[in-house]
C-alpha cells in the first residue's frame, strides 16, 4: 500500500512539474520587437543595417567625440542599454564598437556603433616620380621637381578617402606656376590643400634613405634588417633599398611590442634642431593599418617626445609618406630618433598575423 502512494506521488509531482512548464512556456514572447528605430547625435542621423546590426554616423569635422549623448528611438514596449541620452565616449568605436542592446520582454537584440569624425584626405600626390611633403597640419603639399620641368601642364599622380571627389580632377593637366587649391568634397564637407610645385630639390636633411645615408639602426625589441630590398618599387618609393622587422601578432620582445622598431643613437646619433626644423617625413609600408611612431630624444634619452601618425587603411600593403610635427615648444636638441612602424599592443587595432614591416627615407624638414 504504502509503495503504491509514493508511486502515486511521483506521477502527481511530475504531473504539475509538466503542467507549470507548460504554462511558462506559453507566457514567453518570442516574437517582441527589439529594434533601434533612429539614431540621432547632434542631429546626424546614423545609418542602420539591420541585417548586420550595425549603427555608423559621420560627424561634422572637429567634433569631439569622446562626450557625445545620442537620442534613440526604438520598439514599442522596449528598453535600451546604454539608455537614450547617455553620454558616451566614442573616440575608439571605429575599431571597438559600442555595444547598445534593446530588450523587450523574453528577447533582445544587440548593435554595434561606430561614431567618427568626417575626414577626407590626400594620401599620397606625386610628379613623375617626386613624391610630395604633406603637412596635414597646414592643408599644404610641397613638391620639388627638376628644374627642366614645364610646370605650366602638370598632370599629378593622386590618391585619396575613397568616396571622396577632388577638383581640380584626378588625371587633369594643371598650370603650377602658382600655388593650386586642390578641394576634396566628401559627404556634403570640403577638405582644401594647398599645392606647391617648384623646381629644386627637397632641402630637407636626409637621416636615411637605404643608399648612400645608412646609418645602423639599433634593435629595440626587434632585429632591424638594413639595407633591406625594397619589397615594392613601383610605387610612391623607387629606391632599392630600406629598413625592415617582423612584426609579431602575438606579445614577444622579438617584435611584438609597441616599441618594436630601431633606434638611432650613440654612434649614429642626429643633431637636429628644432629652431631650424619642425618636421619629419618617413616612409612606411606595412599590412595592417595604425599607428607609426616616432620617439625623438636628447642625448641620454632625456627631453622625449612620442609623434605619432596614423598609416591609413586605404593604401594597405603600399608605401605610404608619413609627416610627424615637432611639438612648438621644444627647444632641446634631437639627438636619438626612435622608429616604431606599428605603435600598437599586438593584434590592435585590428588583429594581424605576424609580417614584415618597412621604413625608408626619413627626412627632417625645414621650418617654411
Amino acid at each position: 500500500m504504502k509503495k503504491t502512494i509514493y508511486i502515486l506521488a511521483v506521477l502527481l509531482i511530475a504531473f504539475n512539474f509538466a503542467a507549470c512548464t507548460e504554462e511558462e512556456r506559453d507566457t514567453v514572447d518570442l516574437n517582441a520587437e527589439v529594434e533601434i528605430e533612429s539614431f540621432t547625435i547632434n542631429g546626424v542621423e546614423g545609418t542602420i543595417d539591420t541585417a548586420k546590426q550595425t549603427i555608423k554616423l559621420f560627424m561634422a569635422p572637429g567634433t569631439n567625440l569622446t562626450n557625445l549623448s545620442p537620442s534613440i528611438s526604438i520598439s514599442d514596449g522596449a528598453t535600451v542599454t546604454p539608455a537614450s541620452g547617455t553620454s558616451m565616449d566614442y573616440s575608439s568605436s571605429t575599431t571597438t564598437p559600442i555595444e547598445y542592446r534593446v530588450y523587450n520582454k523574453n528577447v533582445y537584440n544587440t548593435y554595434k556603433v561606430t561614431v567618427e569624425e568626417t575626414k577626407a584626405k590626400i594620401t599620397m600626390f606625386k610628379v613623375g616620380t617626386d613624391v610630395g611633403d604633406i603637412n596635414e597640419a597646414n592643408r599644404t603639399i610641397t613638391v620639388y621637381v627638376p628644374v627642366a620641368t614645364d610646370l605650366t601642364a602638370i598632370t599629378p599622380v593622386i590618391e585619396h578617402t575613397a568616396g571622396a571627389t577632388i577638383s581640380p580632377a584626378v588625371g587633369e593637366a594643371v598650370d603650377f606656376t602658382n600655388p593650386v587649391v586642390y578641394t576634396l568634397n566628401y559627404v556634403g564637407y570640403q577638405f582644401s590643400y594647398t599645392v606647391t610645385v617648384q623646381h629644386g630639390s627637397n632641402p630637407g636633411l636626409i637621416i636615411f634613405n637605404g643608399e648612400d645615408v645608412k646609418p645602423v639602426w639599433a634593435n629595440i625589441a626587434a632585429t632591424v634588417e638594413s639595407p633591406y630590398a625594397n619589397p615594392l618599387t613601383d610605387g610612391i618609393n623607387t629606391t632599392p633599398f630600406c629598413a625592415s622587422i617582423m612584426r609579431a601578432g602575438n606579445d614577444t620582445d622579438a617584435g611584438g611590442k609597441p616599441w618594436s622598431g630601431g633606434a638611432l643613437w650613440n654612434s649614429y646619433k642626429v643633431n637636429i634642431d628644432p629652431a631650424e626644423y619642425d618636421r619629419f617625413s618617413i616612409m612606411v609600408l606595412k599590412n595592417v593599418a595604425g599607428d607609426v611612431q616616432l620617439e625623438i630624444q636628447s642625448d641620454g634619452e632625456q627631453n622625449k617626445d612620442w609623434l605619432k601618425v596614423w598609416y591609413s587603411e586605404e593604401n594597405l600593403g603600399k608605401w605610404q609618406k608619413l609627416t610627424f610635427k615637432i611639438p612648438e615648444n621644444r627647444t632641446a636638441v634631437i639627438n636619438n630618433i626612435l622608429v616604431a612602424p606599428h605603435a600598437h599592443d599586438a593584434g590592435q587595432p585590428v588583429a594581424f598575423t605576424t609580417h614584415r614591416v618597412y621604413w625608408d627615407e626619413l627626412i627632417a624638414l625645414p621650418k617654411e
